[in-house]
């Protein structure tokens, strides 16, 4: 049953990802390359936690699930794999929960996004949250990823480090 769920959501990510397109007008967004990826994940492994999962980030308008993420812990390392170890607060009621992250870098066009999911696996169900975003913003302990247009962001994510 494991492994099916993890087939499961590997698909699910991969057809997400795979989704992105890059056609998108990138002259507003901010562009990186393989070298500024070293401020994300050390060359090895660093560790990020959520420090805001905004719905509306221009009006500062917390998701509904904000709660239940920022208590997770993200490590982002090499070749775009994050480890998550969730919180206590779980999103969805029971203790089934599903919390899955990876990041895709287009060297060619200077962009990362970050793909989240976080679901919960019955017997007969499953149910899941997920989106992609792109990085908008990326220091020694803050990154921003987010949607939208540049004066216009919706969802974003804000991870901290020390």
């Amino acid at each position: 049953m494991n492994n099916s769920k993890l087939l499961l959501l590997s698909l699910f990510i991969l057809i997400t990802t795979a989704s992105c397109s890059s056609d998108d007008d990138d002259a507003s967004q901010e562009l990186y390359t393989q070298e500024d990826l070293i401020i994300m994940h050390n060359n090895s492994s660093k560790t990020w936690q959520l420090e805001a999962y905004y719905s509306d980030y221009n009006y500062k308008q917390k998701s509904k699930q904000n709660d239940c993420l920022v208590d997770d812990i993200y490590t982002f390392k090499p070749d775009g794999i994050i480890e998550v170890v969730a919180g206590l607060e779980n999103c969805y009621y029971g203790d089934n929960e599903i919390a899955e992250a990876e990041y895709r870098f287009y060297e060619d066009e200077g962009l990362l996004y970050i793909t989240i999911i976080r679901g919960e696996v019955t017997e007969d169900l499953v149910k899941t949250t997920s989106f992609s975003l792109h990085l908008i913003e990326l220091t020694e302990n803050r990154m921003v990823f987010a949607s939208g247009d540049k004066d216009n962001y919706k969802i974003s994510l804000i991870f901290i480090t020390e």
